[in-house]
């Protein structure tokens, strides 16, 4: 994860990002990462580099997920007004 996060933050149009752990409730996710972005296409370019650095290093990320059990919920969000 901290490999991806390194990528992700020298990317053009990254604003921030945040690793939030579940502390408490009956909730799926134990961790849960939070990436902001200035535009949709600033997501697309940064996936396109993050699976290249993932093909770097011979990681696959699904066969991870599978071996250790992890299941991923992978989605964009955008704001609302609350």
């Amino acid at each position: 994860m901290l490999k991806t996060h390194e990528v992700l933050q020298a990317q053009e149009g990254f604003i921030s990002h945040q690793v939030l752990e579940q502390v408490s409730g009956p909730g799926e996710f134990n961790f849960v990462t939070i990436v902001q972005w200035e535009s949709v296409d600033m997501i697309d370019r940064a996936k396109v580099a993050v699976q290249a650095a993932h093909r770097a290093r011979n990681f696959d990320p699904q066969a991870l997920f599978q071996r250790l059990g992890i299941r991923a919920d992978i989605a964009n969000y955008r704001p609302v007004a609350a």
